[in-house]
């Protein structure tokens, strides 16, 4: 009886998870399609992020959540240029270069693949989106700051 009690939640458990996954993976294939696109999009991991950024000097690194939160925590050396509601902010993003890749995030991941189509009409040719955002990066330990905002974003 006990056993059942505790196999039957992991079971569920295990394929909510499962199908979570799944979902996800089908959902960023329409998110990320390569046809569709003018510019290389990779969805990329914590750790493909930490090694872009260890290993290019050019990256630029946007952070496409409220100023609010960009103040509370943001990747090292990341601009602030604000998306919402189908905009983004131009005054912000100013301080970019369409010509040098950069790696976008929000907190899970939701503003930030909304907001590949914003960096295509600015004419960028390369993004690496975080998946799942700040929040994954911060969950495996990964270095953020906080306070002030970028000049692009004052």
């Amino acid at each position: 009886m006990m056993k059942r009690f505790v196999l039957y939640p992991l079971l569920v458990f295990a394929a909510m998870s499962y199908g979570w996954h799944g979902f996800e993976y089908f959902w960023d294939g329409d998110l990320f399609p390569e046809k569709d696109l003018k510019m290389k999009v990779e969805n990329v991991g914590t750790a493909r992020a930490k090694q872009l950024i260890d290993e290019n000097p050019d990256l630029q690194i946007v952070d496409v959540r409220p100023e609010r939160s960009y103040r509370s925590n943001h990747l090292p050396g990341a601009v602030n240029v604000r998306y919402g509601g189908g905009e983004w902010d131009d005054e912000g993003a100013k301080s970019l270069d369409p010509a040098k890749p950069a790696l976008v995030y929000c907190d899970g991941g939701f503003r930030s693949r909304m907001s590949l189509s914003a960096f295509e009409k600015a004419g960028f040719t390369e993004i690496y989106h975080l998946h799942r955002g700040i929040l994954s990066w911060r969950f495996r330990g990964n270095e953020t700051e906080a306070g002030e905002l970028s000049d692009s974003a004052e």
